[in-house]
């Protein structure tokens, strides 16, 4: 019942698992047919290879003909920051990334640990830019004369270990600023409920994942880590960019009619 429900599958009756329990036939009915209508909607193009992100599901499945040709698990956006629902080809792969920090988490979350210890920058790898890209040294800086109003720097996290977007990451250029990539907060994918993120959608095992997406491109498993460690940007351009479709499903069902449901971690069903 609990893999069924997407919850933790621990054999006791928490909060989530008595909500799940005490759902009526009525609301599961209504929840079949408002996502039938959903999957019209979603599927009324025909796609053969495609990406395909469930955010109740916290999953991203690559297809391959039509067919579900690998399942990861993934962390999307949490509920003040809401993943969107959009469509858009999978134009760049890049191995070892940058992390140009947008200025809302440079500004509220990384400036307070910055003004507490300078050495936060180096430690962490981020070079600071002004305006026209220049680096800048940090200590010249008045940090404590800068607030969330008063931001004029770009932080920028160099490639490596500690990078917040870990490894890889996946570019389908969106008006959204959306994207998906590896994480160094692994330990977020054991749990049932995984909305974290500002937004963008986090994967395991990413580069697994880039071995069965890049291999019509060449790109073999033992290529891609080879590349990731010389530790240098690389950027893969597909050649034939697949969709990356992200859809709101709470329910699904798999090829032999098992129905799976997932919690409303948005309140949609209920719009």
């Amino acid at each position: 019942f609990q893999a069924r429900h997407g919850l933790e599958q621990d054999a006791l009756i928490g909060k989530r698992t008595l909500a799940a329990l005490n759902a009526t036939v009525e609301q599961r009915i209504g929840q079949i047919r408002l996502n039938m209508e959903r999957t019209r909607q979603v599927f009324a193009t025909q796609r053969e290879d495609f990406m395909l992100v469930n955010i109740p599901a916290f999953s991203v499945t690559l297809y391959r003909d039509g067919q579900p040709h690998v399942v990861k698990r993934v962390i999307v956006g949490a509920t003040d920051m809401q993943t969107p629902l959009f469509e858009a080809p999978l134009k760049f792969v890049v191995l070892n990334p940058t992390w140009s920090v947008p200025r809302k988490i440079a500004s509220e979350e990384l400036l307070p640990k910055i003004q507490a210890d300078l050495g936060y920058l180096a430690r962490n790898g981020y070079d600071v830019l002004d305006r026209d890209g220049n680096a800048l040294e940090p200590g010249s800086l008045d940090w404590n004369s800068l607030h969330r109003n008063n931001f004029p720097y770009t932080l920028v996290q160099r490639p490596g270990p500690g990078n917040e977007l870990g490894r890889i990451k996946f570019l389908f250029p969106n008006e959204y600023g959306v994207c998906m990539h590896d994480t160094q907060k692994k330990f977020l994918f054991a749990r049932d409920s995984r909305a974290f993120s500002h937004g963008c959608v986090r994967m395991k095992d990413p580069v697994e994942f880039a071995g069965h997406l890049l291999g019509p491109e060449g790109w073999t498993n033992e290529r891609i880590t080879a590349q990731l460690e010389t530790q240098e940007t690389y950027t893969i351009a597909l050649q034939e960019p697949p969709p990356v479709v992200l859809v709101y499903l709470t329910v699904e069902a798999n090829d032999d009619g098992t129905v799976y449901f997932y919690r409303d971690i948005y309140g949609r069903d209920a719009g």
